[in-house]
């Protein structure tokens, strides 16, 4: 990955947000930016050299350079929500522990980086959390490749730079850098991320190598830990490195563990109503339909017979609202079905309409374009229905048209990428966590899980407890699918895994998101918030 050499007067230091023995960060501003300066106390190349090889979204990125007669800075994306450890001090000093879905989610994203190290044949060599970054969105960004080289590590200069609690013990009583010794580190941040405790605090230096070497002590797991995660740390701390699991075990055992704590945390009818809203003016719903919640929380919610998107914050407050008849020709009827929030911020919507339309943050209009249809050709005919639309893992969206029944797939400057047809209407659409796509047709009672090329999977329409099947809209948390189903007397959220096996039911009815851990479910003229313990 290419940096820059930055030049010391574009560079703004606004305050220091952080202090090491070999090292003070900045925030600062460049071209305008907000980003994070790192002072060295003695010019380091090995973390500029590191980090110039490495593009991944959970390793904090380099921007450049500046080198001036007196400092060395390296100039890093801006991380606003400072260490993991920090974020985890201030949970304990509240006396607060962690959602378990967070600690999965952070588990997850802790180990993403140490395994595109481990294909890219480097040991980062300082796994811990203070050196685990939170980025906007809760997203986890590994930072500090100081000791990330290519060469030889003992305990006499380790000590000075890394941690002792997230030191493995063949490094402490061997001097031995063994190909395992990121994963025992990494089962001391997994333990921080359940309990939000220090590992050995209050010891000195020499007690730590005594306790972890000699008596062969590790932190100790609570016995609320779930057994998968608790099963997984010890593994992680073996004596031997041989035995510890690799980091492509780790990741698809977290999946398994959260699959089945979502399975029986979030299946079960356990939710608890939180807040309503949008009765009342201004922001007042008619016939709510399509609703998405933003990476900053916001919520946008079609109301399909005013022509609006009304958007609230994450409290339920109306912010704004969206006239989706802007962009159409004079006189043409919007009724707005699905929205949906692209990377940058804009407001998504489909509306009936052959229009794919784009609006920013505020709600101005800002584009338009019309689907491509699996022949290539642009649907501009009136009776061309774009309704379903969703955005996968890649920031594509994609978008169901119902009346030719294709979905076509477009980069968020409204480029074609392809389309494929599917033998249903694809009125609510949703990606699982492998990029498959589910199609909800309440036109037609049925929801059929598709391949990228359109090639059916599963089919969750039969439901042998189910007397009547009426399918609305539809979400996916990681391998849970969620299906609102509005026909009486079996209306609810039917859930599934993305194999099509049923799991539970939760009754509430019609279109829902999930976001902030949290239920988002639209009715004819409300939203309500549900939580889950």
């Amino acid at each position: 990955m290419a940096y820059l050499k930055i030049k010391k007067d574009d560079l703004q230091l606004v305050k220091r947000i952080g202090v090491g023995g070999f090292s003070a960060v900045f925030q600062a501003k460049w071209q305008g930016q907000d980003v994070a300066a790192k002072r060295l106390n003695e010019p380091d190349p090995h973390e500029v050299e590191v980090l110039s090889k490495l593009d991944h979204p959970h390793i904090v990125k380099l921007i450049g350079i500046c080198d001036d007669n007196l400092d060395q800075y390296v100039v890093l994306e801006l991380c606003k929500g400072g260490s993991l450890r920090s974020y985890l001090d201030l949970q304990r000093s509240q006396k607060k522990r962690l959602p378990t879905a967070l600690i999965f989610d952070w588990a997850k994203q802790a180990a993403k980086p140490i395994q595109y190290l481990k294909h890219m044949e480097y040991i980062h060599k300082d796994i811990k959390s203070p050196n685990y970054l939170i980025a906007e969105g809760n997203v986890l960004k590994l930072a500090d490749f100081g000791l990330a080289k290519n060469s030889a590590i003992t305990i006499k200069n380790a000590t000075e730079r890394a941690s002792l609690p997230w030191m493995a013990p063949e490094l402490l009583s061997e001097e031995v850098l063994s190909p395992t010794y990121d994963i025992h580190a990494y089962g001391v941040v997994v333990w921080e991320l359940w309990t939000t405790e220090i590992p050995f605090e209050g010891s000195d230096a020499p007690n730590i190598i005594w306790r972890i070497c000699n008596n062969g002590e590790r932190p100790v797991i609570p016995p609320d830990c779930p057994k998968a995660l608790a099963d997984l740390m010890k593994q992680c701390w073996d004596k031997d490195w041989h035995k510890r699991p690799t980091i492509d075990h780790i990741l698809l055992v977290l999946t398994s563990a959260e699959r089945e704590h979502f399975k029986q945390k979030h299946t079960t009818g356990s939710w608890v109503l939180e807040k309503v809203f949008g009765k009342d003016e201004p922001g007042k719903l008619s016939n709510a339909v399509g609703i998405t919640v933003s990476p900053t929380g916001d919520v946008a919610v079609a109301s399909n017979w005013t022509a609006k998107i009304q958007v609230y914050n994450a409290e339920g407050q109306h912010k704004h609202s969206i006239d989706t008849t802007q962009g159409l020709m004079p006189g043409t009827t919007s009724h707005p079905w699905n929205v949906t929030v692209s990377t940058e911020g804009n407001y998504v919507v489909t509306d009936e309409t052959r229009f794919i339309k784009v609006y920013d943050s505020s709600g101005m209009y800002k584009d338009k374009w019309v689907a491509i249809s699996p022949e290539n050709k642009p649907s501009n005919t009136e009776d061309t229905r774009l309704i379903g639309l969703t955005m996968d893992s890649k920031g594509q969206l994609l978008v169901g048209e119902v009346t030719q029944k294709y979905i076509s797939r477009h980069r968020q400057d409204g480029s074609h990428i392809t389309s494929i047809k599917v033998n249903i209407r694809p009125c609510f659409l949703a990606v699982t966590s492998q990029d498959a796509i589910i199609v909800s047709d309440y036109l037609n009672d049925v929801v059929h899980i598709v391949n990228n090329t359109g090639h059916m999977l599963h089919t969750l329409k039969h439901l042998s407890h189910v007397t009547r099947w009426y399918p609305h809209g539809v979400c996916c948390y990681e391998d849970i699918i969620f299906i609102c189903n509005r026909a009486s007397p079996s209306h609810g959220v039917y859930c599934f895994l993305s194999s099509g096996e049923y799991l539970s039911s939760i009754d509430y009815p019609r279109c829902l998101a999930i976001g902030n851990r949290k239920l988002y479910v639209t009715y004819q003229n409300r939203v309500e918030i549900y939580s889950c313990g």
